[in-house]
């Protein structure tokens, strides 16, 4: 989201932000102070999807507990470590869902309790598989593969956003977020492009990338309602 223009700001804004960022989105509390997983979909399809309604949690609990022993069973079976970013794993589970969430170490079943997050899991990523998208270089928010995607069972809009931004896309609701965000910051309503600055200064002074500030931000801020704004001049496809 970051753009390259130079911003001046004012010592307030600057002070603002990174305020805002102590309260909401502290290093030191919140979990999601990572780039996301942009060339990992296994991952990323598996956060999605198992974050609704649960913590996110440590190393050995709640979310990340499940993309742990996804990568512990995946390591085992390609017998080397790589990146985990062929969905083709996932979707194999499509007529065993009952083996993934053996495998996940977690049974959580999803909204409306119809079946297991596991199950959605691997629904989503055959039904990828069959709109032509393996790997993270191929999703994006094509319409025909959000309609799609959101259809199942356990992964509504919200779920699909999520895969999206933690592969690296800016969807145009995403980049709300965390206009939004620093709009909160500051006090009154910013633009796409000194949003952009205010986040590339902030993460720059807190010693961080771009890309792991704006996780942290808008995992916080897409808590809440999405705020209403003009249309945005974008979308912008990547991070960077």
């Amino acid at each position: 989201m970051y753009s390259s223009v130079t911003h001046i700001f004012s010592q307030h804004d600057h002070d603002a932000v990174r305020f805002h960022i102590e309260d909401t989105a502290a290093l030191t509390v919140s979990p999601f102070w990572t780039p996301g997983w942009p060339d990992e979909l296994e991952i990323a399809l598996l956060d999605a999807v198992f974050t609704a309604r649960a913590p996110y949690g440590g190393p050995g609990n709640g979310v990340r507990r499940v993309l742990s022993r996804w990568r512990a069973y995946r390591s085992l079976e390609l017998h080397r470590r790589e990146h985990l970013d062929d969905i083709g794993a996932l979707a194999n589970f499509q007529t065993c869902p009952e083996d993934l969430a053996e495998i996940l170490g977690n049974r959580q079943r999803v909204s409306g309790n119809s079946t297991t997050k596991a199950d959605a899991a691997a629904r989503a990523a055959a039904t990828l598989i069959s709109l032509g998208v393996r790997t993270a270089a191929d999703l994006d928010d094509h319409g025909d593969r959000r309609r799609a995607v959101t259809a199942i069972t356990g992964v509504g809009s919200k779920t699909w956003e999520c895969a999206l931004f933690l592969v690296g896309r800016r969807t145009p609701d995403a980049i709300r977020y965390l206009v939004a965000f620093i709009s909160d910051a500051v006090g009154r309503e910013v633009d796409l492009s000194e949003a952009s600055g205010l986040l590339g200064a902030a993460a720059e002074t807190l010693g961080s990338e771009t890309v792991v500030l704006e996780h942290a931000a808008w995992r916080y801020r897409r808590r809440f309602p999405l705020p209403a704004s003009p249309a945005l001049p974008v979308p912008l496809s990547e991070v960077g």
